[in-house]
């Protein structure tokens, strides 16, 4: 069976403890209609078990459960997520910029499932903003050119002091080069 970016998701709903459409639907943000097709399809496949039961209040209600198979699907996915982290992070820890752009753009929904199974959460993501610590570098936090000893930096403190909008995510470990700077003020 060919597994999906939707499919893992709902496997990974149902292993995080959703057991209900409803629970998984707000889990995965995935439409009705669409849902019920995937759950189709990871039923057949003997992925997940459904059963009928009753609610709170004495309404009908299918409870869904992930199988064992299903769980090792999970397990390995999400093994396979924490090599690709380790991918990231080097390919940032060597400097390689283009590689890294290329990696993301080929796996579109890589960090969103990582996200989604917790291999990184999002104020990781946001204090590293594909800079990851590069260990000695001080890049501009726009452009990513590196700062050198004798670079002119702008920080947070000069963007208030002018009066220009902060760009989104920089914090007050992260520098500006002079163009990225510049461009601040022809944005006003």
């Amino acid at each position: 069976m060919d597994i999906d970016h939707n499919d893992i998701r709902i496997l990974g709903a149902l292993k995080m403890d959703a057991k209900t459409l409803g629970d998984i639907k707000d889990r995965t943000g995935i439409n009705s209609e669409e849902l019920e097709n995937i759950l189709g399809i990871l039923e057949s496949s003997k992925l997940i078990t459904s059963t009928a039961g009753t609610g709170l209040f004495g309404q009908s209600k299918i409870f869904i459960k992930i199988t064992e198979n299903g769980s090792g699907i999970i397990d390995e996915y999400v093994e396979f997520l924490h090599t690709k982290w380790e991918e990231i992070i080097n390919f940032a820890a060597a400097g390689e910029r283009e590689k890294l752009d290329q990696f993301m753009i080929d796996n579109p929904f890589l960090v969103k499932n990582m996200i989604f199974f917790k291999v990184i959460d999002l104020p990781l993501l946001g204090r590293l903003n594909l800079r990851f610590l590069l260990e000695g570098k001080n890049l501009c936090y726009q452009c990513k050119k590196e700062l050198g000893r004798f670079t002119q930096k702008f920080s947070i403190k000069d963007c208030n002091k002018f009066g220009f909008k902060i760009p989104s995510g920089m914090t007050v470990e992260d520098n500006l080069c002079a163009s990225c700077f510049d461009n601040l003020a022809n944005n006003i």
